[in-house]
């Protein structure tokens, strides 16, 4: 019978091998490694993928491994590997699922890492930047990929329709929903054979797309859920008004298209077929890349009888909680927040929007050479803001809001407030339900 090979021996046999192949040993073996995962647009990806090299290379104790994930894909991989305790070191969270995430202590409290890095000063960020990533008063990750909604217009349909600019309106506080009704009706045009050639608005086609336009409820005094989070309200007066409104501009004033007419993207903004969309700051470097044939700017989103709030969202840079290296995740974190890097992500590729005052109030980041010109709306969208109504049931109660919503926007229903008092009883269920969480 064969004795076993020792421990020793297999390694001395793995290392011949290994000679014999070529094999060299890793460099990186002997520093703490990091496991860093994100999702977004090539261009950031390009970028992000550069700041770890920098970051690598300025820290020669640590190696950051970046796992580019498609975002269609990220947040089941998120979901499957948090509930398989195979979560990366550093990951980032649309706020869309923090609260929920955060409330099952998936995520490293930075609280006392922030606390003891001289640094880190809260003072440096808006508010709003910081507010969304806490916890129970501890803070849980650093923001980015930050900002508010406002509109993309196409400057040359507006001159051609023979109509004052909308950035110049809202500068004179005229821009209102009313204003913004008739200049999308007035820049909707139909071919001689009564097909539509272009709309002046872009409604969302869809429930997912829905919250960017929460402006248009606060607008008119409405809400989504009280300010405890536990009931829905927008079957009250303010919101429904806003609902019909909205409604109105596809099947009543006929100056967005339907899903039909918008199907195979007949109807986008790049084509210059759309006169207005609502969108955050991310669709710039897009915009940049893609449109040629016409001018195109920003503007803030119209004045209702409430103001012209707008909707604050960003997504979290969180640690994991089982991470055994977490002061070194936390040096990766604050680099790849810091204000360099939001120089290079936010001013110059223009992916979002800077969480640092200094940095949005700056010449640089004011002042460009590409559109958007008008980038003082992108700090008054923020300076404007409020968060959405995100709670630790968001997708549960948004998936019984979005079911009647789809109704009313594709036309099935026509009557908002029939619509959104079903809405409410459905919303109502799932808020009660705190076993669900």
């Amino acid at each position: 019978m064969l004795k076993p090979v020792s421990r020793t021996i297999r390694w001395a046999l793995l290392a011949a091998v290994c000679l014999a192949l070529g094999c060299r040993p890793d460099p990186n073996a002997s520093k703490v490694q990091l496991r860093y995962m994100a999702w977004g647009n090539p261009e950031q990806m390009e970028l992000e993928e550069k700041l770890c090299e920098e970051f690598n290379a300025q820290n020669p104790d640590i190696h950051v491994k970046f796992f580019k994930v498609p975002a269609a894909e990220y947040g089941l991989k998120m979901m499957l590997m948090l509930a398989s305790h195979s979560a990366p070191d550093v990951m980032r969270v649309d706020h869309y699922n923090f609260p929920s995430l955060v409330a099952k202590g998936y995520f490293y409290d930075l609280t006392d890492l922030a606390a003891k890095d001289k640094t880190f000063k809260r003072s440096d960020f808006f508010p709003q930047a910081i507010e969304e990533c806490e916890y129970k008063g501890r803070l849980f990750g650093l923001n980015v990929l930050f900002g508010g909604d406002l509109i993309y217009y196409n400057k040359s349909m507006f001159r051609e329709a023979g109509l004052e600019d909308p950035a110049e309106m809202a500068r004179k506080g005229q821009w209102t929903w009313d204003k913004f009704r008739e200049c999308a009706i007035k820049m909707t045009r139909k071919e001689s054979d009564g097909h539509y050639k272009q709309f002046g608005f872009g409604a969302p086609s869809s429930s997912s797309t829905f919250p960017i336009l929460a402006s248009a409820i606060w607008g008119y005094g409405g809400d989504m859920l009280d300010k405890q989070l536990k009931h829905a309200v927008f079957d009250q007066p303010g919101a429904v008004k806003a609902f019909q409104m909205i409604a109105d501009f596809r099947w009543k004033d006929h100056c967005s298209p339907t899903q039909a007419q918008g199907a195979n993207s007949l109807f986008t903004f790049e084509s210059g077929k759309l006169g207005m969309v609502f969108e955050f700051m991310g669709m710039t470097p897009r915009y940049r890349k893609t449109i040629h044939k016409f001018q195109w700017d920003v503007c803030p989103v119209p004045r209702g009888p409430f103001g012209n709030t707008t909707l604050c969202k960003g997504n979290q840079l969180v640690i994991y909680r089982e991470t055994t290296h977490p002061s070194e995740a936390w040096r990766f974190e604050r680099f790849i927040t810091s204000q360099s890097t939001e120089e290079e992500l936010y001013v110059k590729l223009r992916r979002c929007f800077p969480t640092r005052k200094a940095m949005a109030y700056s010449p640089e980041y004011l002042q460009t050479k590409l559109p958007p010109y008008n980038n003082w709306a992108f700090v008054d969208a923020v300076e404007h803001s409020r968060p959405l109504p995100i709670n630790n049931r968001w997708s549960e109660w948004m998936q019984e809001f979005g079911s009647e919503i789809d109704n009313l926007m594709a036309g099935r229903e026509r009557d908002a407030a029939t619509v959104l008092k079903r809405a409410k009883v459905k919303v109502d269920k799932v808020l009660a339900d705190e076993a669900g969480f």
